[in-house]
C-alpha cells in the first residue's frame, strides 16, 4: 500500500533528524509521487513557525521535496489520532473515526466518546452503546471538539 511506505519514511526520516516530533497524520494529495505532502506533528514544546520550517528541513533531507511539495501543519484544536499513545492519551474525550470494513468496498464513520484502548482496537461509546473497533479498520481519526451549548 503506497500510503503506509510513505508514512514509514516519513516516519523514520523525523526520528532520525527530529526524534522528538510526534508525526500525527501523513496525508499525500494529488498524484503519487508528484502532489502534496502533508505532514501534521506536534512536539512537547508546541509547533510554531521554526518547528515547521525545522520538520520541512528534515523532510527535504530525505529526498522528499524531490517527490512532492512538503506543507507542515500543526495539530491543531481537533488532532489527528494514529498511533495506539496517540488514542490512550485521549481516553474520555470525544473522537470521529473514518471506517474502512476489508471485503465492504466502502467507508462509514462513527463517533463518540473513547472509552478503552488496547493493542489491536479501541472501544467507543455511541448512542447505539459501546463499539469496539479495530484499528487495522481506522482509516483516520481525529478528536472532535463539542462546543459548549
Amino acid at each position: 500500500m503506497a500510503h503506509q511506505a510513505i508514512e514509514h519514511e516519513v516516519e523514520a526520516q523525523l526520528a532520525r533528524e527530529l526524534p522528538a516530533v510526534d508525526l500525527r497524520e501523513v496525508q499525500v494529495i494529488g498524484p503519487a509521487d508528484a502532489g502534496i505532502l502533508r505532514v501534521v506533528i506536534d512536539h512537547p514544546n508546541g509547533v510554531d513557525h521554526a518547528m515547521c520550517v525545522a520538520t520541512t528541513r528534515a523532510l527535504e533531507a530525505g529526498g522528499l521535496r524531490d517527490r512532492y511539495a512538503i506543507e507542515v501543519w500543526s495539530p491543531g484544536t481537533e488532532p489527528p489520532l494514529r498511533t495506539i499513545e496517540h488514542y490512550r492519551s485521549v481516553i474520555g474525550r470525544v473522537v470521529a473515526l473514518r471506517i474502512v470494513t476489508e471485503g465492504a468496498g466502502r467507508a462509514r464513520s462513527v463517533s463518540g466518546t473513547l472509552t478503552a484502548v488496547e493493542a489491536d482496537r479501541v472501544e467507543v461509546s455511541t448512542a447505539d452503546g459501546p463499539t469496539w473497533i479495530p484499528t487495522s479498520a481506522i482509516h483516520r481519526a481525529r478528536v472532535v471538539e463539542r462546543s459548549e451549548p
